[in-house]
């Protein structure tokens, strides 16, 4: 998410020719995933990245020489023994897969992916960006932009339109990028959301590097204190929204919905326990308790009303993963790690144990709609 805001800023900024490189698909082991992307003018780099730093350089060099007659799709295979791109030439890739790459020039128009998701990002609504990057030559580059409230632009046509179309409606719903076959193309379907909203309560110094990582991450953070909004303005310079308020004041003056991440830090009983009778209630997305378990335990045995278990499941407390964490820094690194775990639907174990694949496949829509 942060990527692409550096990726929208830079495209403001930037008069001239710009070429849009987009990772579509994945095979074996890659550093980045379908939907990473970078910009670039034709003195070179401004924003992004399609790896960890092994591509970047050869496709910059070509990119504008590439896309003279219209969109091309690269692709980098580190398989055998000497990793090459599609003109035979070696490169140093560090993972051993095979990564496509879609080089495009970057314009304004109507079906532009990235007005659109700026679009849908000032409404805080998902869009879904279906881009054809393999089939008919007349078709690769071409795509579909869906966002959730049904405004739609495409300029595909025909039966291909209408399974791409299939493809976008059940992402919006599903929420998960795929790459792979669909209406005798393969497309990439990206799904793109709002920021994270994550809400942290508490006003005390610990808070501060949860924002400053959280902020890195190109989450929005809203921090909210019982202090004036002076003291919370010095205190969280990088937080982007600050309420003064008290538990009881956190209906009339917070919104907060099902995407919401929320960690209650304030330290204080009264206040955590008057928060966990407030927050429990409502559909968040997260709710951590910073503090030992047996004080939430406490603070949970002190409400007035029992929560059901469905609101217990979502109650991280103690809130973060066991990093062996000592001091502020190294707690907000906790907590934040854990925070992006549940994003990921993962448990934050060690890679070494995991048995499957770091990233999933594609799910089964890529497979009904081919």
């Amino acid at each position: 998410m942060k990527e692409l805001d550096e990726i929208l800023r830079a495209r403001a900024r930037t008069k001239g020719p710009l070429v849009l490189a987009t990772v579509v698909a994945v095979s074996g082991s890659a550093y980045r995933r379908p939907g990473a992307r970078m910009v670039m003018s034709e003195e070179g780099w401004l924003a992004g990245g399609v790896s960890g730093g092994c591509l970047e350089g050869d496709i910059i060099r070509k990119a504008f020489f590439w896309t003279a007659t219209g969109p091309r799709l690269l692709r980098y295979d580190s398989t055998g023994d000497n990793a090459e791109d599609e003109d035979g030439l070696s490169f140093a890739l560090g993972c051993n897969g095979v990564v496509d790459v879609l080089l495009e020039r970057s314009e304004p128009g109507p079906v532009d992916p990235l007005a659109f998701v700026e679009e849908a990002r000032r409404q805080s609504r998902r869009a879904v960006l279906a881009t054809v990057y393999r089939g008919p030559d007349s078709e690769v580059g071409k795509r579909l932009l869906l966002r959730a409230d049904g405004v739609e632009a495409s300029n595909l046509s025909g039966p291909l339109k209408d399974a791409v179309r299939a493809a976008a409606d059940e992402a919006l719903v599903v929420g998960k990028t795929w790459s792979g076959p669909c209406g005798g193309a393969e497309i990439l379907v990206e799904v793109v959301d709002p920021p994270v909203p994550l809400v942290l309560f508490g006003g005390g110094f610990d808070v501060v590097p949860v924002v400053t990582q959280a902020v890195a991450l190109g989450w929005h953070v809203t921090v909210v204190a019982d202090k004036t909004l002076e003291t919370l303005r010095r205190r969280f310079p990088r937080a982007h929204a600050l309420v003064s308020a008290k538990a009881r004041e956190l209906q009339e003056k917070l919104s907060l919905t099902e995407r919401t991440m929320a960690v209650v830090m304030t330290h204080s009983l009264p206040q955590d326990r008057e928060l966990l009778a407030k927050l429990l209630p409502l559909p968040l997305r997260y709710l951590g308790v910073l503090g030992p378990r047996a004080r939430t335990e406490r603070l949970i045995g002190e409400l007035t009303s029992a929560p059901t278990p469905a609101q217990l499941d979502k109650l991280h407390a103690p809130v973060g993963l066991d990093l062996g964490a000592e001091g502020a820094e190294e707690v907000a690194l906790s907590i934040v790690a854990e925070l992006r775990a549940v994003l990921a639907d993962r448990d934050g174990g060690k890679l070494r144990y995991r048995q499957t694949p770091i990233y999933a496949s594609a799910p089964p829509a890529a497979r009904r709609l081919a």
